[in-house]
């Protein structure tokens, strides 16, 4: 697990120190920002039923002025059908919306079937209104009534239709209306005051703007999505505008629920601009950054710069190089006395290293010349046993003398392989056994007869002569039992020598594919039972076992398996 750096702990320590004053911040700003959020929600909703008091008075004042002017006997007897009263009634109409003529646009007055019979258009009269929901409404509700937006037929712009029923002795006999503008429609709409970044918006039922200013009806959502809310009788909703901003939006119907006005304001979820209580609580976070990366900087330039310099002078140290500590610049007093001790130390420890570094040289020159002494006498040794055996007339006792030249040749060999290497407790595993293979081959193929080939195959790995003796001795006494072997009626005759490592265990396996001279003999009893022996005993050192059987084609195999051989210690050799 990684340790913390002294710069990371203090600024940790004063980051955590800030945390409280942090959170006091964020809880102030969260605080003041719900009530900004509260006062918005109260704002939308004053402006919206300031809205709807400034249209419902407009509707009222337009029904008002209905009633004034369905009142006239004129249009009671046009209704009725009479041509005499018709032109009365178009004049009449006439006069009245010409005292308006930016909030009216069209009237008319109908019979009990929806024919216009007067009209402030000479173009409406005889033509059929019935279909119109003004016109079954009224006809149904026998009161004042709003229509949804049309666009008129006399006139081609768009019009909320407002109409009074004409009675006769209780009976319907007609429709009395007039078109209320769009442009009316803005201009109130544009007169309701509220605080900045509130729009009002006029739309009918299906969701369609009708009035208010370009920027307010630009934030409506899509006419579908807002006909969803108004059908499912909702006054407050969120919901994306068609600028692709997100607002938040009441409702409130006017005009008999044939219009809306829809109030919106930036929402929260949104790109709203920064709140100045959280742009206050940003300031003191960027305060709190500063004042972090001065501690982060500081600690760096006063503190980490000087230890890291006087490590790196400690590492140069430690690999021997011969350097000076002299920084670029002054410290402060604590960091010049804790160089001036590392230096002093250094000091010590170059007078230290060059005694041992003598001493071992000492050491490794008299390890060299005692390996080399041991293999020169080994190597006479096994000259000696060779000019005894060559006084020896007997063939078995001289495979004996034979046997025991090769095993001391194996001592031989293990102690040149010490001294030539610079660690004295170890050898190279494959390269003895290779040496070893090689030294006590020769000499031993009888002339006319096929040497065999070698495949020696071991991994990677340094073992110490406690594992290299027992090992080397193996391999000698278990190759010159394969050299014994008749390997004339084999095509390619081979011994295998595989060393490969599974878990916490090595495992050495030694065969051959020649005949055994004895082959109807058991493998303990046959030729070289003492050599068999030896090697069980030798397996037994190791702490492992071994397996040794005779293959049906002829020839040995030798399994030994040991536990894997920590390397020595060099320091212990």
């Amino acid at each position: 697990m990684a340790r913390w750096s002294l710069r990371s702990k203090l600024v940790t320590l004063v980051a955590l120190a800030l945390l409280p004053v942090l959170g006091l911040a964020a809880w102030q700003a969260e605080k003041e920002e719900a009530a900004g959020i509260d006062r918005r929600a109260a704002a939308l909703g004053a402006v919206a039923d300031l809205s709807v008091a400034r249209y419902s008075g407009l509707f009222e004042a337009s029904q008002r002025m209905l009633a004034a002017a369905c009142a006239d006997e004129s249009i009671e007897r046009a209704a009725s059908g009479e041509a005499a009263a018709a032109g009365r009634c178009d004049g009449y109409l006439t006069r009245i919306l010409a005292a308006y003529p930016d909030q009216y646009s069209t009237a008319l007055v109908t019979d009990d079937q929806g024919v216009a019979r007067c009209a402030t258009a000479p173009t409406a009269i005889g033509m059929s209104f019935g279909d119109r929901d003004v016109f079954q409404k009224v006809r149904s509700a026998k009161g004042f009534v709003a229509g949804d937006t049309i666009v008129g037929r006399v006139a081609s712009r768009a019009i909320v239709p407002i109409a009074l029923p004409v009675m006769r002795d209780g009976a319907f006999r007609g429709m009395c209306v007039v078109g209320i503008t769009l442009k009316a429609l803005a201009e109130t709409a544009a007169q309701v005051g509220g605080p900045s970044g509130i729009g009002v918006a006029v739309v009918d039922r299906s969701g369609a703007a009708i009035g208010g200013d370009p920027q307010s009806m630009r934030r409506l959502p899509v006419p579908a999505r807002l006909a969803e809310v108004l059908i499912g009788g909702r006054v407050a909703f969120s919901d994306v505008g068609q600028d692709a901003s997100f607002y938040e939006f009441r409702v409130r119907p006017v005009g008999g629920s044939a219009l809306f006005v829809v109030v919106s304001a930036p929402s929260k979820e949104g790109a709203v601009p920064l709140s100045a209580a959280w742009a206050n609580f940003l300031l003191i976070v960027l305060a709190a950054i500063v004042v972090l990366l001065v501690i982060w900087f500081g600690a760096d330039r006063w503190c980490v710069q000087p230890l890291r310099y006087i490590q790196d002078f400690a590492d140069k140290v430690a690999r021997g190089e011969n350097i000076v500590l002299s920084p670029s610049r002054p410290w402060s007093p604590e960091m010049a006395s804790v160089a001036a001790g590392v230096s002093a130390m250094a000091e010590a420890i170059a007078s230290r290293e060059a005694a041992l570094r003598a001493n071992v040289e000492q050491r490794d020159h008299m390890l060299r010349e005692i390996h080399h002494r041991v293999k020169n006498n080994l190597q006479m040794i096994s000259s000696l046993l060779n000019l005894q055996a060559g006084e020896i007339r007997s063939p078995r006792i001289r495979r004996f003398f034979g046997d025991a030249q090769n095993r001391v040749l194996t001592l031989s060999i293990l102690h040149r392989h010490l001294y030539e290497r610079s660690s004295w407790s170890l050898v190279d595993f494959q390269q003895f056994i290779s040496d070893l293979v090689r030294q006590i081959s020769v000499g031993r193929i009888p002339q006319g007869r096929q040497a065999p080939r070698y495949h020696i195959r071991a991994p990677i790995m340094a073992v110490g002569p406690d594992t290299a003796i027992p090992i080397g001795l193996i391999v000698t006494e278990a190759v010159s039992i394969a050299l014994s072997h008749d390997f004339s009626r084999t095509p390619t005759p081979e011994i295998r020598i595989e060393t490969s490592e599974h878990g916490e265990e090595v495992q050495l396996v030694i065969e051959d594919n020649g005949v055994a001279r004895d082959i109807g003999m058991p493998v303990p009893e046959g030729r070289g039972g003492f050599a068999l022996t030896l090697i069980r005993g030798l397996a037994m050192q190791l702490g492992g076992e071994v397996s040794i059987e005779r293959k049906p084609d002829g020839g040995n195999r030798v399994v030994v398996t040991f536990p894997t051989p920590a390397a020595d210690d060099p320091a212990n050799a």
